[in-house]
């Protein structure tokens, strides 16, 4: 039998666990409570930046590891926090501070990974899709499961052999390795964990304190959201969101052979208009019926 390793979290791991589980505790488990019974399978808790910022440590690991950070602290809210609870809450981070506004124009590749809050027109892209967050294998030998964690819009990543397989045939054969490495390996589609996302086109725009616009921007980007914003939202809405920026391939290319980039926009989270209007109707701006 293989033996299982265990693997304890690190000191700054225990710190961000606690951080969190502080946070949850002092600020929102009144409204975890409340939560209860709701039918929504997916919730969003909004949490604000400022709460984030007052912890050292959330501070400094949010923002240099964001997405590791948020991990750690749905673990947290999910295990801790919503325990014998069906439902699954996600962190939303808003109210993100002035230095953290930007526009999208400005936006270069050497913006790679940075948490950034812009105000935008939204035209969904195409419709609702899935796609496999974390992939499930099987080896079809030994019976060993292994979950490979995917990246959005890249080739799925498998097992190249089933390592199990090797110590125990190591450990029946005095440490010898086998012939042939064991690759009889399948993908358990049903059990892999699956998440709905979308796709945005997107556009800056600036409206003075009595709704007139002030600038439309030139530059279309493509963001895309998942879990509970996905089909909330209607062409021609006015949101400020606060994105990771990222990069992906050019439509219609190949990731691998072609190296040239463009800039995608993990949608984090999206909070209501910051100005009088909230629809690009109410502006008579014309968008295209079909953004390319």
């Amino acid at each position: 039998m293989t033996k299982d390793a265990g693997i304890e979290p690190d000191k700054i791991m225990q710190e961000v666990l606690t951080a969190w589980r502080l946070l949850f505790t002092n600020n929102h488990a009144e409204e975890i409570k409340r939560l209860n019974g709701l039918e929504e399978r997916v919730f969003g808790l909004e949490v604000e930046h400022s709460l984030i910022c007052l912890n050292e440590t959330l501070r400094t690991e949010f923002h240099t590891r964001p997405d590791w950070t948020l991990d750690v602290g749905n673990i947290v809210l999910n295990e801790q926090m919503m325990q014998g609870n069906d439902l699954r809450l996600v962190i939303r981070v808003v109210n993100f501070s002035k230095n953290h506004h930007f526009s999208l124009d400005e936006l270069r590749m050497r913006h790679r990974s940075a948490m950034l809050t812009f105000d935008v027109i939204i035209s969904p892209l195409g419709g609702p899709l899935g796609w496999i967050k974390k992939a499930v294998y099987e080896c079809n030998e030994c019976g060993h499961r292994s979950e490979i964690r995917q990246r959005l819009a890249r080739e799925r990543e498998a097992p190249k052999m089933c390592f199990s397989c090797i110590e125990l045939f190591a450990d029946k054969n005095k440490g010898a390795l086998p012939p042939f490495p064991p690759r009889d390996i399948k993908l358990m589609v049903e059990d892999c964990y699956y998440e709905d996302i979308e796709y945005l086109n997107l556009r800056q725009i600036s409206i003075d304190g009595d709704g007139n616009l002030m600038n439309l921007g030139d530059e279309k980007y493509i963001g895309v959201i998942n879990d509970e914003y996905v089909g909330g939202l209607t062409t021609g809405s006015i949101h400020r969101i606060n994105a990771q920026v990222s990069v992906d391939h050019l439509p219609n290319r190949d990731f691998v052979k072609d190296t040239r980039r463009i800039i995608l926009l993990n949608i984090h989270s999206i909070e209501e208009s910051p100005f009088n209007v909230s629809n690009a109707s109410e502006m008579n701006i014309k968008l295209e019926e079909q953004e390319d």
